[in-house]
């Protein structure tokens, strides 16, 4: 059970170093902790108890006896100390996973807000010239459509131009 938990591990660590971690399944992990966790829980109080046994002066064990009591109980010690560094790793693990998850999250962010960094004052342009008062610019020109255009074309440009200057882009 312990060298299959760690099997799994190595092929979810395997798995976290060569993908996008977008496509992991983070459940796995957790099952592989939680079995850990139940393993240790049960492993544990055995390996005491077969250390105090080997340990008592009881007539009913001979030397022989006693000397596999104690080869069993550092065999249980040893599957103890595996799932100690199962849990250890698998939580390691699900750091990294949740790392990069916020990395991907905050590259995102980031595009989101440029963008709306760019079309805020194009939609406050389109906004002002789409109210319906007497007086507005260029409301007699057939061509007024394509130099507000153009104007918002150039807004945008220079948008972007300034944000790669700022290194946002």
């Amino acid at each position: 059970m312990v060298d299959n938990l760690q099997s799994l591990l190595d092929d979810t660590e395997n798995a976290l170093a060569g993908e996008d971690p977008r496509d992991l399944d983070t459940r796995a992990l957790a099952e592989v902790r939680r079995q850990a966790i139940r393993l240790r829980r049960y492993l544990a109080p055995q390996r005491d108890a077969l250390l105090a046994l080997a340990s008592s002066p009881s007539p009913l064990l001979d030397a022989h006896q006693r000397a596999e009591l104690q080869e069993i109980a550092q065999r249980t010690a040893r599957f103890v100390e595996d799932l100690e560094e199962v849990r250890d790793r698998a939580a390691v693990s699900q750091e990294e996973l949740r790392a990069a998850r916020e990395r991907q999250a905050n590259r995102t962010m980031y595009l989101l807000t440029l963008v709306a960094a760019i079309a805020l004052p194009l939609g406050l342009l389109t906004g002002l010239l789409g109210i319906n008062v007497g007086g507005m610019p260029g409301a007699e020109d057939p061509h007024a459509f394509w130099w507000v255009t153009g104007g918002m074309v150039l807004v945008a440009a220079g948008l972007v131009a300034v944000f790669r200057r700022l290194r946002w882009l």
